[in-house]
């Protein structure tokens, strides 16, 4: 797995960032193990489910046993495949919603200032001096400069995270 972007030394989000990797990672573990017992589950009944098959296929010959065991076995590895998918996407809302949960806790830091005045300076660069700066009741701060309009919300912020890191989370969970 390649190394996520990090912000540089100094950055009030580093902290974060590090501490939502670190709870992602035990999270993707968690879940990723949870996915491994649903697929080998799913296995495990598409094979006795295969097994079952191939018994009564035997009785009627084996030309037909030989295409019914592959359709089985087809379907067992879509079925398995599906399980596994399924798994994935869970486990990535379940890092999704820790990181939500993690970063709005975040206004509870000592910190959580220098993090607002670090997004009042992101909306001054990116929309000029003149932006009017209003915080958000579920954290961070929306920027408004003419007909444009900035939110740097919490939740955002922890999706724009994990968006960052890209094919990363996804590596959380593969074997």
């Amino acid at each position: 797995m390649s190394d996520p972007p990090v912000p540089a030394p100094g950055d009030p989000l580093q902290p974060l960032v590090a501490a939502l990797l670190g709870r992602a990672r035990r999270d993707a573990d968690a879940m990723r193990a949870a996915a491994d017992a649903d697929a080998a589950q799913a296995l495990a009944r598409a094979s006795a489910q295969a097994s079952d098959i191939l018994a009564e296929a035997r009785a009627h010959g084996e030309s037909d046993a030989r295409a019914v065991m592959a359709g089985a076995r087809s379907r067992a590895e879509r079925e398995a495949r599906a399980v596994l998918l399924a798994a994935q996407d869970r486990a990535y809302e379940e890092a999704r919603q820790s990181a939500r949960d993690a970063i709005r806790g975040l206004r509870d830091d000592p910190a959580y200032p220098g993090v607002v005045q670090a997004l009042r300076a992101r909306a001054r660069a990116e929309l000029g001096e003149g932006v009017e700066l209003h915080p958000l009741p579920s954290g961070g701060v929306a920027a408004i400069a003419g007909d444009r309009r900035l939110e740097f919300c919490l939740d955002a912020l922890a999706d724009d995270l994990l968006e960052r890191l890209g094919g990363s989370v996804a590596e959380l969970w593969a074997p």
